[in-house]
């Protein structure tokens, strides 16, 4: 008999998409949209309704399966942080990493600990000022986590936090994937507050008799996923040195695999699949150009939904969007080393299935790329990857 198929979530930034997936293709695809809170700087979610959608999202994806589901995973664009009670009921919103809140850097070592450079926001940043904000929410009873390892607690009742996902955290010493007890005084919190730390692709648990109903049953697994870009790495097979991943959404995003973490400024690394004594993940992001790319594709063409063919259709007869694209490429392509090796290369996002895109991609490169087969749902399939992977062990 053929396994059971498994769901594949991405908690992504703007959308959270899903997957079912049987070993070889998506049987079926969807997502919603976060509804983000604003206030000036701020910017949080409010975790009742956001858990809430996602269970929505889960249950949809399995009424598509002809039987239970085996085994669920989930990415991450982690960083976002969020207090709960020992039940995990929410003492506060989810503090987004989109928050432009920032605090000064703990120390000059931060980097080499985490693994990435120090940019004012993310976890750590988000608790220092909860501290400073909400000092009753500091109490030895109150757990401190992000939206990924909050969900995995509310669907199977453990307490969970994979390497890669927690590398946004800013807590973790990525050298000893154990959390850093300097940090963790700074921000005032025990690690028995924290998610238990554990490599990718572990059986965590099963579904809560709560949360199952129809093909999710209480045999259903929960299983440690990744940090975003590293489970589409995994859908797309980058797995060797001189391999490529470009992810272009908010910001673009450049992910190779590197078998030596050689920390060097500007770049982030992800642990991948060094447990395993595979490669690390070297990441490089070109912040926010996709923000300002939406907003001269806005002012130019339309905000109609058709502005990006026009945007497209420009370039492809050499107009000023030619220019703006060869601008682009080139900002991204002075993010990588400068011995870039010739790989595989993969383009994930909106621009891979633009061949005015990629013509200028290639070109400015010096390489040849291809769309990923999974289009936006790449790292959704990387997690259904993993979690069937654990599944078969």
């Amino acid at each position: 008999m053929n396994p059971p198929p498994t769901i594949g979530l991405d908690l992504g930034t703007g959308a959270v998409k899903g997957v079912l997936w049987d070993g070889d293709r998506i049987l079926a695809e969807d997502f919603f949209d976060v509804a983000f809170l604003r206030d000036g700087g701020r910017v949080e979610v409010d975790p009742l309704p956001y858990r809430d959608e996602v269970f929505a999202l889960l249950r949809r994806l399995a009424d598509r399966a002809d039987g239970e589901i085996g085994a669920i995973s989930m990415c991450a664009a982690s960083g976002n942080t969020l207090a709960v009670d020992a039940e995990g009921a929410p003492l506060c919103r989810i503090v987004s990493w989109l928050d432009s809140r920032t605090v000064d850097p703990p120390d000059d070592e931060v980097h080499e600990i985490v693994g990435w450079p120090w940019v004012g926001g993310f976890s750590q940043a988000h608790l220092c000022l909860l501290r400073r904000e909400r000092p009753e929410l500091f109490r030895p009873e109150t757990f401190f986590c992000m939206n990924n390892d909050w969900i995995q607690f509310q669907l199977c009742g453990v307490r969970f936090l994979d390497y890669s996902s927690a590398t946004p955290f800013y807590l973790q010493d990525q050298r000893t994937f154990r959390y850093c007890k300097k940090y963790l005084e700074r921000v005032g919190v025990s690690e028995a507050q924290l998610s238990p730390l554990v490599s990718t692709g572990r059986v965590m648990g099963t579904l809560r008799e709560s949360v199952a109903a129809g093909n999710l049953t209480t045999s259903t697994r929960l299983v440690s996923g990744s940090f975003d870009h590293p489970a589409a790495a995994r859908a797309c097979q980058i797995t060797r040195p001189g391999d490529l991943l470009i992810s272009c959404g908010t910001s673009w995003v450049g992910f190779f695999p590197v078998m030596e973490r050689r920390i060097r400024p500007g770049t982030l690394f992800d642990p991948y699949l060094s447990p395993e004594g595979g490669p690390w993940g070297e990441l490089v992001s070109l912040t926010g150009i996709g923000r300002e790319l939406e907003a001269y594709i806005v002012n130019r063409y339309s905000t109609g939904p058709d502005r990006y063919q026009k945007f497209n259709e420009d370039a492809a007869t050499g107009g000023p969007a030619a220019n703006v694209m060869r601008e682009t490429v080139r900002k991204f392509k002075d993010l990588l080393p400068e011995k870039q090796a010739e790989g595989k290369a993969i383009l994930v996002g909106g621009p891979a299935s633009s061949p005015s895109w990629r013509r200028i991609i290639n070109r400015e490169l010096k390489r040849d790329t291809a769309p990923s087969p999974f289009g936006k749902y790449a790292g959704a399939v990387g997690a259904a990857m993993i979690a069937r992977q654990a599944m078969e062990l």
